[in-house]
């Protein structure tokens, strides 16, 4: 289709090529992760600083509380588990679709399985040798940043434009 008849679904924001919904719920990175396959996409992948600049912008004039969280969930075992829901402390971030959990050290975009690039984030708060899954945080700036998986934070989807 032409560039200019594509469109995003009700709900959700355009940004070239893809389309971006906000989650307020509280949650987990994998019950984030759930929701936005339930809801047709996938959690965020930032693929460029034009792309991390825009989510910056967006998250800071639309977005809820103090944090955003990316969307990578890194395995250790190589398959998915449940995280404990005991003792979650409440975090007002987002997730997003990046994480250290495969292998820890190594960050993976769940949907893309591409390297996570940081030099993408700039300026960025990344314990890269731990086993977690990657966010922003709002109360700083929007840096990006890693916080445990069980954290709860609301979340990012994306889907393309249709």
């Amino acid at each position: 289709p032409d560039k200019g008849t594509t469109k995003c679904p009700d709900g959700y924001t355009r940004f070239k090529e893809s389309c971006y919904l906000l989650n307020n719920e509280v949650t987990s990175w994998i019950e984030a992760y759930q929701m936005c396959l339930l809801f047709g996409g996938y959690l965020i992948e930032v693929d460029d600083t034009n792309e991390y600049s825009f989510i910056q912008g967006y998250l800071n004039e639309h977005g809820q509380g103090e944090g955003i969280s990316l969307g990578t969930y890194r395995y250790q075992s190589g398959s998915y588990g449940r995280y404990e829901t005991e003792n979650r402390r409440s975090y007002a971030g987002y997730w997003m679709g990046a994480n250290s959990i495969e292998l820890p050290g190594h960050w993976f975009w769940m949907k893309s399985r591409k390297i996570v690039d940081f030099d993408i984030f700039g300026k960025a708060d990344i314990n890269v040798t731990d086993s977690s899954c990657l966010c922003f945080d709002r109360s700083n700036m929007s840096q990006s940043r890693n916080k445990k998986c069980h954290t709860q934070m609301y979340s990012i989807c994306e889907r393309n434009t249709q």
